[in-house]
């Protein structure tokens, strides 16, 4: 596929050059180097971030006068970190191409280097928003502003912001941060509250420095307020665990320069990119952010969850390794380090390393955990409820944080084949989030699969439902309990929902079953056809594959013939 795909690109690329004269690329191009820029293209959508970074200098370097392949560069060079590099060229790039925030970017970093701060607020002004930088500029500005003790117009953008939409918590956030930066301490202590009174999703970074920033003037009492809050949105949080035992910055101020706070928001940036899956953009951000902040560990942690993502094992490995040792974020970067030693290494090494350091960190349960879960990805299940239930049997009295533990156990029980203990744990869990739609969906599914409980069943798969109806995984719970049920009609509507939600071998496989059973066999053909592009394993594409040539017909629901709740 690849090779057909630079070979694709080349020619498409000579007859943009031949015929489309007037395009930025085009326009001051040398055939000769059509292959560097194919390459750095193609690696970076692959991502291959080095190449893409290699071959783009190279092609600029051949042609310096071309706008588009400085640009290419820039943003190549800043993804892989070369930020030095970047920034030789990113006058040429800011001054020809103003609209291109990147080099507006690389251009402020240059004066912040140089402690030219009028000049970094300047920029940051000027710039052309989209994207994401329409929600950071006035940070970025405000930022820039406080260096000089003044009171920055961006400071205003971000107090009305901090009141809504739903960035508001970032936006709080840097108000906070800023006031304390200025010695504003009265009103750093009322925005830090804010934050972590509307705060309802577990953002540790957020509420650690809180807790510390509270801890820092006596405030002990909101300290514990904070870290309790974090603890019941994520009663397994390492960073928690690891603040606990001190392993966390607890003297001076966070932010010591305007530099640390432009570092912060290009961080929090970065992190938003990521969780949409914007990988290149997401590192171009971070990679800004650690120059700025070299020794931050919040930096290394992100850079290494961001390379860890497009499957650079080796990079992600090098980040994580820089987490320092008596940072919150080390527990989270050791649990990374044995993901990546099982991708790269199986099963046997990343369990001792865990076990290593569950012995010498034995208060956080978090590396027994990960040890069964890893058993489970291994497909141990029985191993992996083993650990599980050790785990909640060294507890004196299990509480509502422990439910996950109860959930997770019931799981490998259930996929260990041991359903009557596996039933148990789930309606266990169920005593603490009677309305928690990963525990309802997981058990009505169980249920319907098993013909018991039909009633009761529907009714926790639809509030299921209720709760997150895009997800589509529930969604074909739903649609898969009508077709147990013989209700082919309502299974097909809900499972062309689903599969229009996610694109799901097994899912799609549903839908093909449904129709078939629908009277329209035709399109159940087409399904399964379609499911086979998704990775189905091996057994199911064997049942897909019998089903499209007629060999077998799919089994009827367990339940055929009962009424639709």
């Amino acid at each position: 596929m690849l090779p057909f795909l630079f070979k694709f690109l080349k020619t498409l690329l000579i007859l943009l050059y031949l015929f489309v004269p007037q395009q930025t690329l085009s326009r001051d191009w040398i055939p000769n180097h059509v292959g560097a820029f194919l390459s750095s293209k193609i690696a970076r959508t692959v991502p291959d971030i080095e190449s893409s970074a290699y071959y783009a200098k190279y092609a600029y370097n051949r042609n310096t006068k071309s706008n588009g392949l400085a640009l290419i560069a820039l943003e190549a060079l800043i993804a892989n970190g070369q930020i030095d590099e970047a920034i030789s060229i990113s006058s040429k790039v800011a001054k020809n191409m103003p609209e291109v925030s990147i080099a507006q970017y690389a251009e402020a970093i240059k004066q912040i280097s140089n402690n030219n701060y009028d000049n970094v607020l300047d920029i940051f002004k000027n710039i052309t928003p989209s994207g994401i930088d329409t929600y950071i500029l006035p940070i970025l500005q405000a930022w820039a502003a406080a260096e000089n003790d003044i009171n920055p117009e961006g400071l205003q953008i971000i107090a009305q912001e901090a009141e809504r939409g739903i960035l508001a918590p970032i936006y709080g956030y840097h108000l906070a941060l800023i006031n304390e930066y200025m010695g504003n301490s009265e009103a750093a202590l009322l925005n830090y509250e804010n934050v972590v009174k509307r705060s309802n999703s577990a953002n540790a970074t957020v509420f650690i420095k809180a807790a510390l920033f509270f801890e820092s003037i006596g405030k002990n009492d909101l300290r514990d307020e904070t870290l309790d809050k974090l603890e019941r949105l994520d009663p397994y949080s390492n960073e928690l665990i690891a603040f606990r035992n001190e392993k966390s910055l607890k003297t001076g101020n966070i932010i010591t320069s305007s530099k640390d706070g432009i570092a912060e928001i290009l961080l929090n940036s970065a992190e938003l990119l990521h969780n949409e899956g914007l990988y290149v953009q997401a590192l171009t951000y971070a990679q800004m952010s650690k120059y700025l902040n070299s020794n931050s560990d919040e930096a290394n942690y992100l850079l290494g969850r961001i390379f860890e993502s497009i499957d650079n094992n080796n990079r992600a490995l090098n980040y994580f390794k820089n987490v320092s040792n008596n940072s919150y974020l080390s527990y989270d970067a050791d649990i990374a380090i044995s993901e990546i030693i099982y991708s790269n290494q199986g099963l046997i090494p990343a369990i001792n390393y865990l076990e290593d350091l569950q012995n010498s960190n034995n208060n956080n349960i978090n590396f027994s955990r990960k040890i069964a879960e890893l058993h489970y990805q291994d497909e141990d299940f029985g191993k992996s409820a083993f650990i599980y239930e050790n785990i909640i049997n060294s507890f004196e009295k299990i509480e509502y944080k422990h439910w996950p533990l109860l959930y997770s156990l019931a799981i490998s029980l259930e996929r260990s084949d041991n359903w009557d203990k596996a039933e148990k744990y789930f309606l266990y869990a169920l005593e603490f989030v009677p309305n928690n739609p990963q525990v309802l969906n997981y058990l009505g599914y169980s249920w319907i699969d098993k013909g018991i409980n039909i009633d009761s069943a529907m009714s926790m798969i639809k509030k299921a439902v209720q709760q997150r109806p895009e997800d589509g995984y529930i969604v074909d719970s739903l649609g898969w309990a009508y077709y147990q049920i013989g209700d082919y009609e309502n299974a097909v509507i809900n499972l062309e929902r689903a599969s229009e939600l996610l694109s799901d071998s097994i899912i799609i496989d549903h839908l093909g079953d449904a129709l078939f059973y629908s009277n329209r066999k035709i399109e159940a053909v087409f399904q399964w056809k379609r499911a086979l592009k998704f990775n189905p394993t091996e057994e199911l594409k064997q049942i897909l594959e019998d089903k499209i040539n007629k060999k077998i017909i799919p089994k009827k629901g367990v339940n055929d013939g009962s009424k639709p709740i």
